[in-house]
């Protein structure tokens, strides 16, 4: 006589809800890290950089050119250290109308040291870890030149904008 086999309904119950469990625990676990990722490398430097622009965009309607260059020059002899090494410049010393140009204060702002009258120039500087942009602040004849994946623009002569990046300045 044969027996018909006998099936465990019971284990094949346990490895499919094992099986669902463990997609649902994937998934839950696997959702934040996938959005993090998403914003961090994907949506978020667009969104950074876009804001960044619109404060050099409302820098250029609002803030008077010379009265910030005449502002950075006075900085230059204010902080003419002897040492070589740039000065930072607290943020207490910055004009309200930078220091307020976004909804955080700058990350850095510096003087270049033992420079002469035609070389003065001062940074300012936003953001931090992968993304950074500001201003730098020079005489009338300073001439920017473009370094690393940094993209620059003019505000007047002698006053740039710039934010790392590719993408460009709008």
């Amino acid at each position: 006589m044969s027996k018909a086999p006998t099936v465990d309904l019971g284990a094949a119950k346990t490895k499919r809800s094992c099986l669902v469990m463990l997609v649902v625990f994937i998934i839950i676990l696997g959702s934040p890290v996938f959005l993090l990722y998403a914003g961090c490398f994907h949506v978020g430097p667009f969104g950074v950089v876009n804001h960044a622009d619109a404060g050099f965009r409302r820098a250029k309607k609002t803030i008077d050119s010379e009265q910030l260059r005449a502002w950075a020059l006075a900085t230059v002899k204010s902080h003419n250290g002897t040492n070589g090494y740039v000065h930072y410049v607290k943020n207490s010393e910055i004009p309200e109308y930078i220091v307020n140009l976004y909804s955080t204060p700058p990350e850095t702002a510096w003087v270049l040291p033992n420079v002469s009258d035609q070389d003065a120039l001062v940074g300012i500087i936003w953001g931090g870890g992968f993304f950074h942009w500001g201003f730098y602040v020079g005489t009338t004849n300073y001439i920017m030149e473009p370094f690393g994946d940094h993209q620059i623009a003019e505000w007047t002569n002698g006053i740039y904008y710039m934010h790392e990046g590719n993408l460009k300045i709008r």
